[in-house]
């Protein structure tokens, strides 16, 4: 199914309230500079923050369905900015890109089943999108329901089912993509994989002593034990980007790009991981201190 018949038989009723939330210059900006990508049989379409098409040959129902559905598609809008905002640090993360005068932030949206959502993020600067789209920077991606905002676990389990479904892209396109894939399986591939199946699964175990939505339903007594937990899978996730970054960097001496481009979206997706790990530390410590700021 089509990401139009998909939005198209959306019961808005059941659409999740959004919290409101006061936005800063950047979210602002990143508001303002909004691109929706969408993918229909293989062709990709992008509309600017006001819904004109700069890419793709619409067809009538495309056509249709986007003069139609304007607010419901800014509903969305605010529904996946709200969620970085709660659950991610990925615009934080990516600020220098995001701030600077030119550049937009595009949001491609990739059915997945029901109400259910991959989206990835991509930086690009306005005035090269037509010569060069696909120049434009990965930046990150989230995992959306558009039925439920609210996310058990702080929102983290989406980190650790990507990074299984990570794993298992870069682990097949190695075979295909690495000129060289002997020489790096076994120190390099086997370990990445190892490292990623230990991150996942320790933290699927710990992730389970604090099921709440979100930071104040935590009850005061058990903050510590929450607190001590997410430091020790920010370790885990800092070990494992420090050792894909290595791999990367000898990947990149031998110049193999074909294959390293994917790795650095993983290892982009794992540094977004560590500052949203870092974030709830931040919000945590000072819960805990009761400082007032």
């Amino acid at each position: 199914m089509n990401i139009i018949e998909v939005l198209n038989g959306f019961e808005k009723e059941k659409f999740s309230p959004v919290p409101g939330i006061v936005y800063s210059s950047l979210y602002k900006k990143v508001r303002n500079n909004f691109y929706y990508e969408f993918e229909d049989e293989s062709e990709q379409f992008l509309f600017s923050p006001h819904y004109v098409p700069l890419r793709g040959r619409m067809g009538k129902k495309m056509k249709e369905f986007i003069e139609s559905n304007e607010i419901l598609l800014n509903e969305i809008k605010d529904f996946i900015l709200n969620s970085l905002f709660v659950y991610s640090a990925l615009i934080d993360e990516n600020s220098y890109y995001l701030s600077n005068s030119q550049s937009i932030f595009i949001a491609r949206l990739i059915h997945k089943r029901n109400l259910r959502f991959e989206v990835k993020f991509y930086a690009h600067y306005q005035d090269e999108l037509e010569n060069s789209y696909k120049d434009k920077i990965y930046i990150g991606r989230d995992f959306i329901n558009l039925y439920k905002f609210e996310r058990k676990y702080l929102g983290l389990k989406k980190y650790y089912k990507s990074l299984e479904e990570q794993n298992e892209k870069i682990q097949e396109r190695a075979k295909h993509k690495l000129r060289y894939y002997d020489d790096y399986k076994k120190n390099f591939m086997d370990e990445i994989d190892y490292l990623v199946n230990d991150v996942v699964n320790e933290s699927m175990g710990r992730i389970q002593f604090f099921q709440e939505t979100k930071m104040s339903d935590i009850p005061s007594g058990d903050l510590l034990a929450v607190l001590d937990h997410i430091l020790y899978l920010l370790n885990l996730m800092i070990e494992l980007r420090d050792f894909s970054e290595e791999f990367e960097n000898k990947l990149r001496l031998r110049e193999e790009n074909d294959f390293v481009k994917y790795l650095t979206k993983f290892s982009k997706d794992l540094i977004d991981g560590i500052r949203y790990l870092r974030k709830l530390t931040f919000q945590l410590h000072l819960k805990i201190s009761k400082y007032q700021i």
